[in-house]
């Protein structure tokens, strides 16, 4: 008679309650609206409210689906403040409930890549391609095969990081970051001239900033160091020509008028600029 009355969970879900394994499998309204809002704090930055919100969530709601959305939503957070062993924890808990959680994949991937940890990384982010590859969230795998390319700059796989970086930039062409991050990747593989024609190509899409000059003129200054073999501001002073200090100079000026502040850009242009 007991067998009879001992019905498996899965029979118990479809018929009578949302309860199994001792926690509803279906959030609340005030747990939806509590991870809505922990969601907006860490787009905004706020990631000290998203962690106590996301905390608040993880002691008050006991249905899967929001203990797996707020790990994910902490571990965010606490990437946010460059918490990465805390994320780290929080994110392989989330996956612990669901072992194919992209959204704590990808925090878990972020906080090895805080870490150091760029081969876990890589084969995390890899793990989300595959399960993302037909997801038509292109901002979404967009921002995926940046991470990538991110963790293969790292390890001095550049042709691969160029690659995919392309690969975000076509799936999300309206993410200036993506621009900047291909010059940053040219900079390191030794590409100084490629990689100032891609910080000239996001500003010319809108990223004309502080941020984005510093860039170019930082590789420019390289770039001059490297053709006329010296670091020294007086030697390269002597033999610069003309147009080059030209440019050079003109690339200073602008930075400084979008609010670069640099001591040893200064100094430079102290030397060659007067």
């Amino acid at each position: 008679m007991k067998n009879h009355l001992t019905l498996p969970c899965l029979l118990v879900l479809a018929m009578f309650t949302p309860y199994c394994k001792s926690g509803l499998v279906t959030m609340s309204n005030n747990c939806y609206n509590l991870i809505g809002t922990g969601q907006s704090q860490n787009k905004a930055g706020n990631y000290s409210g998203a962690l106590d919100n996301f905390n608040t969530v993880l002691k008050k709601c006991d249905a899967y689906d929001a203990k797996e959305k707020a790990y994910a939503g902490k571990a965010a957070a606490l990437n946010g403040l460059r918490q990465y062993n805390d994320a780290l924890d929080a994110a392989n808990a989330g996956l612990k409930i669901s072992s194919t959680s992209i959204d704590n994949l990808f925090e878990k991937a972020s906080a090895e890549l805080g870490l150091g940890m760029t081969d876990n990384a890589r084969t995390d982010l890899n793990s989300i391609v595959s399960l993302t590859e037909k997801n038509r969230n292109t901002t979404q795998r967009a921002t995926i095969f940046a991470k990538i390319a991110e963790v293969e700059m790292r390890q001095g796989q550049y042709d691969a990081a160029l690659q995919h970086i392309g690969q975000a930039i076509s799936m999300d062409p309206a993410n200036l970051t993506f621009y900047m991050q291909r010059g940053d990747i040219n900079v390191a593989a030794g590409n100084l001239s490629v990689a100032i024609s891609n910080y000239d190509e996001a500003i010319g899409q809108g990223k004309n900033d502080a941020e984005a000059w510093k860039a170019r003129t930082t590789t420019l200054i390289k770039l001059y160091q490297k053709k006329y073999g010296t670091d020294n501001a007086d030697a390269l002073k002597r033999k610069i020509t003309t147009t080059d200090r030209q440019a050079l100079c003109n690339s200073i000026r602008t930075s400084q008028d979008k609010g670069m502040r640099d001591v040893n850009i200064d100094l430079l242009q102290a030397s060659v600029c007067k």
